[in-house]
């Protein structure tokens, strides 16, 4: 989706949710949506009205507003990840992001999910599991030019006495044509991670990868810290939104010092970000963290982040950090 807004050369109203950055509220998209709107077709709105983002009913007004001033042209408004949207903040029947039923004339709506039932409205799809043999050659091209940038995977396949083609057929049939297996594999061949795993030793598909980190994340079984951070992670996974070092503390009733042990020592596997002058933590992509949802050893850890979750909302309303 980042490459068609590209390929668009940005002339699109764009929404990227996201799940580890906590974009996943349909009043965000709508203020988002709306503002570029405003913005790009100079209409009429020195603010976004109250009612903006409680419903689709002034995003469908501008979208006729805008529809009427296209000329012929038209509006493409490109929304990925529907998938990570939470579904539960907004009004129940509702399509999801409340996405309009019907559009003007020459308004289009390009959006992106993976495989799950969603409430959305008439829509036509396209499926890229049906188009393996050309994502196969996109994966192909993507690994020989990441190749190309980098001395270090050149250096790491010349030490392996493998040929670049073979290189290249060997991790794109690993990657079963996933592009984040590629991002993230190819970055740790590149920054060293692999120099000493072999070519028939990598990882095969992302979840693969993902048990490769959830190892490195435990170390030994003999570590005094094993089960506290298998209560980390739990929450972690299970967290709504990205946490400070005070909240995980609180929630697995360790000190934050020891917290902050565990957390440094993870920095490869966590998203951290300024939020109100502290650092807040997330699992880095929302697939890893469906995969330690799953994770039997995770879920052992019987905690109640139900509970932690209203609680972290209370903390919110109350004003103090999470």
């Amino acid at each position: 989706m980042a490459k068609l807004v590209l390929l668009l050369k940005r002339r699109c109203v764009v929404h990227f949710n996201s799940q580890s950055q906590g974009t996943v509220k349909p009043k965000q998209f709508l203020e988002n949506a709306c503002t570029q709107l405003i913005r790009r077709y100079q209409l009429d709105y020195p603010k976004l009205p109250d009612n903006a983002t409680t419903d689709g009913n002034f995003l469908s007004r501008l979208l006729g507003e805008v529809s009427a001033k296209l000329g012929g042209k038209e509006l493409i408004i490109v929304v990925d990840a529907l998938d990570e949207v939470d579904l539960t903040s907004q009004s129940s029947g509702s399509n999801v992001l409340y996405l309009p039923d019907a559009l003007p004339d020459h308004v289009y709506f390009i959006v992106s999910k993976r495989p799950k039932s969603l409430p959305l409205p008439n829509h036509q799809v396209f499926d890229l599991m049906q188009y393996s043999a050309e994502s196969l050659a996109d994966v192909k091209v993507y690994i020989d030019k990441r190749t190309s940038n980098s001395a270090s995977i050149q250096n790491w396949i010349n030490h392996q006495n493998l040929q670049r083609e073979q290189f290249v057929a060997a991790v794109a049939e690993k990657s079963q044509n996933n592009f984040m297996y590629l991002r993230y594999v190819l970055n740790d061949i590149d920054t060293g991670s692999y120099s000493d795993v072999t070519l028939n030793d990598l990882p095969r598909e992302l979840e693969g990868y993902y048990k490769k980190h959830w190892v490195q994340m435990m170390g030994r079984d003999d570590d005094p810290l094993l089960e506290m951070k298998v209560k980390i992670i739990y929450v972690l996974s299970k967290a709504r939104e990205a946490v400070s070092r005070g909240w995980i503390a609180k929630s697995v009733g360790e000190t934050d010092f020891k917290v902050q042990q565990v957390l440094r020592k993870w920095d490869s596997f966590l998203r951290q970000q300024q939020v109100d002058g502290e650092i807040r933590y997330s699992i880095y992509h929302n697939s890893f963290r469906e995969f330690l949802e799953k994770d039997e050893t995770v879920q052992s850890a019987g905690i109640n982040v139900e509970e932690l979750n209203r609680n972290s909302i209370n903390n919110r309303i109350e004003g103090a950090p999470l």
